[in-house]
């Protein structure tokens, strides 16, 4: 291997750990510089939001638009339901999983819509269009899919990171748990050839794990 391929693999790896840990290190930076913590979470999510769709206008790397018809009715009627569970768990306050603490309004908002679209934005945006560039070939799906969604897992020991140090054997079963939700929401990401889609159904995902909650 030459040193040039040496330090693009290098580089690739930098870049896809920092994408991987981005949304929770931005949110262990916003618990030191915010003084309401439940507000953490809704300015995390949109700053990578608005980082990461600074990027797509710029290179253009991956589609928002619904091309089907048939995608496209699915995409309102998710919208309702969406609308449904976000009212209904702002009602409810559900109880967090990793803090042990009753959510707050904007808590679930950022969980239901703003953190989605997010990790949306991150790992079936940039960090698959990074792995695709870096191959550089005509390779099946199912690698870029597999890499990203195990890297999906990863990040949320992240999230557990921030409230529970060491790790509880709970932290590694969710995410292990996540790299299926990731294998899901990239499959649909190719059957759609949108962003779109994988975004509105990690939000139905989301709005349903909270109502067990």
């Amino acid at each position: 291997m030459s040193g040039r391929a040496i330090s693009t693999t290098v580089s690739t790896i930098v870049c896809l750990i920092i994408l991987t840990f981005a949304i929770p290190t931005v949110q262990w930076l916003a618990t030191k510089l915010i003084a309401r913590p439940e507000f953490v979470g809704v300015i995390s999510s949109t700053a990578v939001i608005v980082c990461t769709g600074f990027w797509l206008t710029k290179t253009k790397a991956f589609r928002f638009r619904i091309l089907s018809l048939q995608w496209k009715m699915f995409y309102y009627l998710a919208l309702i339901v969406i609308l449904g569970l976000l009212i209904f768990n702002v009602q409810h306050q559900p109880v967090s999983q990793i803090t042990g603490k009753a959510r707050t309004p904007f808590e679930v908002l950022d969980l239901i819509v703003l953190l989605p679209i997010a990790e949306e934005l991150i790992f079936r945006g940039a960090i698959w269009s990074a792995i695709q560039k870096f191959l550089k070939v005509e390779i099946t799906p199912i690698l870029v899919l597999t890499g990203t969604s195990l890297l999906f897992g990863i990040e949320h020991l992240g999230y557990w990171a921030q409230s529970n140090w060491p790790l509880p054997p709970g932290a590694y079963l969710h995410a292990f748990s996540m790299v299926f939700a990731g294998l899901f929401f990239g499959y649909f990401r190719l059957k759609s050839d949108s962003l779109t889609i994988p975004a509105v159904l990690h939000m139905l995902a989301n709005g349903a794990i909270l109502l067990t909650q």
